[in-house]
């Protein structure tokens, strides 16, 4: 698809809907209501943020997301956005989010990732971001952010951000539950109670969840190490939190959260052909046991002329325990903590004429892995990130806003250590300081109240890192990679509100691009390392509508348009005119949510996904066919502190492959699937 067409299509699916008259808002009537961004360390609302940003709100998760007790499972549907396995990171805008240094390969070489998820102000470790599992209940909102969010987010944040808000303590009571059961013993329960400790002064609130499947592949394979694993996912978050707004000190807000996470997941969710048997003939499959406590201090302050200081400390540990079933294959134990500080302070507000922010970011992490194959492999790992970032909003007129922002990130990467080999130890000593100035700048136009059109340039970032060559038994470094982003977009509330468009056309030209390719050691045996692409680049757009037909109901829509390609790559020029891996040419969602009484609801939706290439090489035999997965859900109020609900995931039952790679233990193709036909039913309700 080339860009004109890109252009044509985003024209032709605005236009139309832009040529509606602007009529005032009748009284009474039932509208959208706004939705606030803050994902960018400031607050506002979407008609005045640029980058391309999808938001789950939670009466969505309330309404929509029934049987979905994960974020990665939320957000599947976003545009541009898919998921290759049940345990992964997504991929955003062709850019696979754990980096280039996947799999078994990330505990030899360390990690790089391209995508953040920071809840409540933690950002997830690689191992919780891939394999472990962050809950939805009792969620504010995600925001998932499209393309480069590195001067706001800072390193690892160059395909995107996934930013999760919690809900806060509140000094009115509220309780709320839910409890589900469905096929492959899918069951969940969750509690949340909120209210005040000392009236309008001490709140607190505490959220637990627990959730849990058998997972949907059979492994029929009679020596299949059992023994000390467990392919089934578990999941359990707690989070409490106090809240302290002193009279005696007006515009004084003290929040301290505590959260913990306790999960257990398989390696991935693959099957051996045929693969819609949802069976695999392996020996093995590792299962990955994660424990994490986070605690996070907010102190902020506001002193009442539009200036607010805001200061966060956060402290985590996380605990990761990977086991195979069989001695010296591969078991392997992680043990990471986590401490960082943001400062920063804003001032004035989206419809003042000079508003802003400027703060500072610091954060240190150290982790000790051990992995036991073909011997002990030992590595200390150590990542130092420092940023300084400020942006500025300044109405040129009521109808034209410039907005800039800069970051100076500078990012230090030690690795140190040994793999252990069949010749002997091979020992590393990584040490390596990054830095980049990351500026963003956008230029908006208000064509009236209800419709925003504007561009976008922004810089993105990642450090470098470090790879191991087994067919030389030699480590080798990967630069940095960075891009420059350019995107048009416009925001739109028509239809006396009750209509929303959304829409960003981006084109991203990337530098030294990091791609993980794949090597032969000798016959049967492969291995893969990270090498700099000089020139590669993506272009495509993002689309969604939500339209209030009725009082009663609602439409949503929205797709994904996606052309990637690499330019040119010196160390491995084969590769040179191929797409990204895992890069569908398109996707698209429509759904509906139908409130056919003031009790009973109806939703669904339809997800396509255009087929793409599982590998860099874009083989053939690892070409991904197009599929889609339809969903539907149903509930029914029978008190105000009750409600029953059942849903159907996926109901045709579509057994479509999302990720095809070769699996040396089986000598053939393994496939990783789409979730089979899942339903249950469930009960929830406030108090």
């Amino acid at each position: 698809m080339s860009g004109v067409s890109a252009l044509t299509l985003a024209t032709v699916f605005v236009t139309p809907v832009f040529g509606q008259d602007q009529r005032a808002e009748p009284a009474g009537a039932t509208v959208l209501k706004p939705i606030v961004i803050t994902g960018e360390k400031v607050s506002r609302d979407m008609k005045n943020t640029a980058s391309s940003v999808s938001v789950v709100t939670a009466k969505e998760i309330e309404k929509d997301k029934t049987g979905d007790p994960t974020v990665s499972e939320a957000i599947k549907d976003i545009p541009n956005v898919i998921y290759t396995d049940n345990v992964s990171a997504p991929i955003i805008r062709g850019q696979d989010t754990q980096g280039p240094n996947t799999g078994s390969i990330a505990f030899f070489t360390g990690t790089v990732p391209r995508a953040t998820i920071n809840v409540d102000g933690h950002y997830l470790g690689y191992n919780e971001f891939i394999y472990g599992a962050t809950s939805i209940w009792d969620l504010e909102s995600i925001e998932v952010f499209r393309g480069p969010q590195t001067t706001s987010q800072g390193a690892n944040a160059i395909a995107g951000a996934i930013v999760v808000n919690t809900k806060d303590p509140t000094f009115t009571p509220e309780t709320s539950y839910q409890a589900e059961i469905g096929n492959y013993h899918q069951k969940r329960a969750s509690f949340a109670s909120s209210g005040p400790l000392i009236e309008d002064q001490l709140a607190a609130r505490m959220a637990i969840d627990y959730s849990g499947r058998d997972t949907f592949i059979d492994y029929i394979n009679s020596n299949f190490a059992h023994e000390g694993t467990d392919q089934d996912f578990k999941e359990f978050n707690g989070r409490f939190k106090l809240l302290w707004e002193p009279p005696e000190v007006p515009g004084l807000s003290t929040k301290l959260t505590y959260s913990y996470n306790a999960s257990n997941r398989p390696g991935q969710e693959a099957a051996s052909r045929p693969f819609e048997d949802l069976q695999h003939v392996t020996t093995t499959m590792p299962n990955f046991r994660q424990y994490t406590n986070v605690g996070i201090l907010d102190i902020n302050y506001d002193f009442e002329n539009g200036a607010k200081l805001f200061n966060q400390t956060q402290l985590s540990s996380s605990i990761v325990h990977r086991r195979v079933g069989l001695p010296n294959r591969g078991d392997a134990d992680i043990d990471l903590t986590n401490a960082s500080h943001e400062s920063r302070v804003t001032f004035g507000d989206q419809e003042d004429v000079l508003s802003g922010v400027v703060g500072l970011f610091y954060a240190h992490t150290e982790a000790e892995e051990v992995l036991y194959l073909a011997g002990t492999s030992r590595f200390n790992d150590t990542k130092d990130n420092l940023g300084l970032f400020s942006e500025l909003s300044y109405r040129l007129t009521d109808q034209w806003t410039l907005t800039g922002g800069l970051r100076y990130q500078r990012d230090q990467i030690e690795r140190s250590g040994y793999r252990a080999l069949a010749t002997g130890n091979s020992s590393v000593n990584y040490d390596e300081t990054f830095s980049d100035i990351l500026p963003k700048a956008s230029l908006a136009y208000a064509i009236n109240d209800d419709w925003t059109v504007g561009g976008l340039i922004s810089r993105g970032y990642n450090p470098g890192g470090v790879a191991f060559d087994l067919t030389t038994s030699k480590w080798r470094t990967f630069d940095k990679e960075t891009l420059w982003n350019y995107e048009l977009f416009t925001r739109a509330n028509l239809l006396d509100d009750t209509l929303t468009v959304n829409g960003n056309l981006f084109y991203t030209d990337m530098k030294n691009a990091q791609f993980n390719v794949p090597v032969v050691v000798s016959s049967g045996l492969s291995e893969s390392y990270t090498v700099n692409a000089q020139e590669a680049h993506a272009y495509g757009l993002e689309l969604g509508a939500d339209y209030k037909v009725l009082d009663n109901l609602t439409l949503k829509a929205s797709a994904g348009l996606l052309k990637t390609k690499i330019d040119e790559i010196s160390s491995n020029t084969q590769y040179a005119g191929k797409e990204f891996a895992k890069s569908p040419g398109y996707s698209f969602t429509i759904g509906a949510s139908w409130d056919v009484t003031d009790k009973f609801t109806v939703s669904g939706q339809v997800r396509h996904v255009d087929g793409y290439y599982s590998d860099t090489d874009n083989k053939a035999l690892y070409a991904i066919d197009p599929y889609t997965i339809a969903d539907v859900r149903a509930s029914y109020k029978l008190r105000d502190e009750l409600e029953v609900y059942g849903y159907v995931k996926n109901i045709f039952d579509e057994r479509a492959p999302t990720l095809l790679k070769e699996n040396r233990g089986i000598g053939g193709i393994e496939a990783s699937m789409t979730e089979p036909r899942m339903f249950g039913v469930g009960v929830r309700g406030t108090f």
